[in-house]
């Protein structure tokens, strides 16, 4: 008896699917040259970035990532007063790292829900970031990128409804 059911047409994975999941990073610069965080990346990178935003995501989602970030920031701290050694914001940054990794796995899972609440530029976003952050001072430098990024989205998101 044949079987009733219709066979798929599709040859392989879904492509839209497949590019999203093959993001490359893109090199992130937290640092100039003299060693300080560049203070383009608080101002106009991130100026740039919010603008792109605006428009495409509300700012309840851009925020709940936001606290995502400002909640590993804030555990990592009161897990370094526990800790003894050379380095203890670093030693609790290393414990916290898949934690931190894991916001580019829960991008792809928003973006793949739906890309009109939570846009490709900002899985980008999270793809770069979460690739350049290897220790607990990259770990701040984004933090602050992040804080810029959403004030500047907030800023953009206001001048819409005027």
């Amino acid at each position: 008896m044949p079987n009733p059911r219709p066979q798929s047409q599709s040859a392989g994975p879904n492509p839209q699917a497949q590019r999203r999941a093959d993001l490359t990073p893109q090199s992130v610069a937290y640092f100039g040259a003299d060693g300080q965080i560049r203070l383009e990346l608080l101002d106009g990178e991130a100026r740039a970035f919010a603008q792109k935003l605006a428009g495409k995501i509300n700012k309840t989602q851009l925020r709940r990532y936001y606290n995502e970030v400002v909640h590993l920031q804030r555990r990592l701290d009161l897990m370094a007063e526990q800790i003894q050694g050379p380095d203890p914001r670093q030693e609790a940054f290393d414990r916290l790292r898949a934690e931190f990794v894991m916001l580019k796995a829960k991008a792809h899972y928003a973006n793949g829900r739906s890309r009109r609440v939570f846009p490709d530029e900002l899985l980008q976003f999270f793809v770069n970031h979460t690739h350049a952050v290897k220790n607990v001072r990259d770990f701040d430098a984004f933090c602050r990128h992040f804080q810029a990024v959403v004030a500047f989205h907030e800023y953009y998101g206001k001048e819409e409804e005027r």
